[in-house]
């Protein structure tokens, strides 16, 4: 049985979340606080997310430790 949660360090979420609008993840900033939501958007510099009340959040990609989300969300 292979793992279920995907890890994406801050150098690759753009490359590995680009094809992946509206799955569930958390956002780990290089601070520690965690960000739930479904994504929205990603470019090179920011990361868009919706949370549980519908709000929009923005962050930069450079302030992100990494993101995890669950592979079976993605199905």
């Amino acid at each position: 049985m292979g793992k279920r949660l995907v890890r994406i360090n801050s150098g690759n979420i753009f490359q590995e979340l680009e094809k992946l609008k509206g799955v569930e993840l958390n956002a780990i900033s290089q601070t520690g606080k965690t960000y739930f939501g479904k994504l929205v958007s990603v470019t090179n510099e920011y990361l868009t997310m919706s949370d549980t009340r519908q709000h929009s959040h923005k962050f930069a990609i450079h302030d992100l430790y990494e993101v995890v989300y669950d592979a079976q969300s993605k199905l």
